[in-house]
């Protein structure tokens, strides 16, 4: 009896490929278009997904500490597409591999200086969780069949597809963070805050 794995980058393309009605392939080096098309369109929603800050993707407490240039990057992942810093709650975004501090206006401070940040950053479709896999395998299909057949059929499947796999990454996410409605929501925190 086989056992199951978690979804890999060639069964990902396989399931896009059978959306469209086309066979699948072996290897993901197939030369032909519709395969190089679905990889692409695989690793484009893999970017998107990841640019939503979820437990998967998400690190605090991440400390840096400027370089002798006064940068921000020797520790900074190439792959973050959000930095806050932590302390002071200020939103950064790094511009050619540097930490940039959009109200400083700059990318250099004070050399030897540290910053705990929270960063959110890109992972590569392997390296999701199998909730965000399969929306992300479903959300891809249905975009590459979009762009190659246009079928209105195709898209009405996929979309209540592509609803439920949300849903279910939405449940993941809920499981693994264990969001409490009393503890991490500031409104409700605030207003059980006694006043003296």
């Amino acid at each position: 009896m086989a056992t199951l794995n978690t979804t890999t980058e060639l069964e990902a393309v396989n399931t896009m490929l059978q959306t469209i009605g086309e066979s699948a392939v072996t290897d993901l080096s197939d030369p032909a278009y519709e395969v190089s098309a679905a990889v692409t369109i695989l690793k484009e929603v893999a970017r998107e997904i990841c640019m939503d800050s979820f437990v998967f993707n998400t690190e605090e407490d991440r400390v840096l500490t400027a370089d002798g240039s006064g940068n921000y990057l020797a520790t900074t992942p190439q792959d973050y597409v959000q930095v806050r810093n932590q302390s002071s709650g200020e939103d950064y975004v790094i511009r050619s591999g540097k930490v940039y501090s959009m109200k400083e206006k700059t990318d250099t401070f004070t050399v030897g200086d540290t910053i705990t940040i929270t960063g959110v950053y890109l992972l590569d479709f392997l390296d999701l969780p199998e909730a965000a896999k399969r929306y992300c395998l479903i959300r891809a299909a249905r975009i590459f069949a979009d762009r190659l057949v246009g079928s209105k059929d195709i898209r009405a499947f996929s979309e209540r597809d592509e609803f439920e796999a949300k849903a279910k990454l939405a449940d993941y996410e809920f499981g693994v963070d264990k969001i409490n409605m009393l503890g991490d929501s500031s409104t409700v925190a605030y207003s059980l805050v006694r006043r003296s």
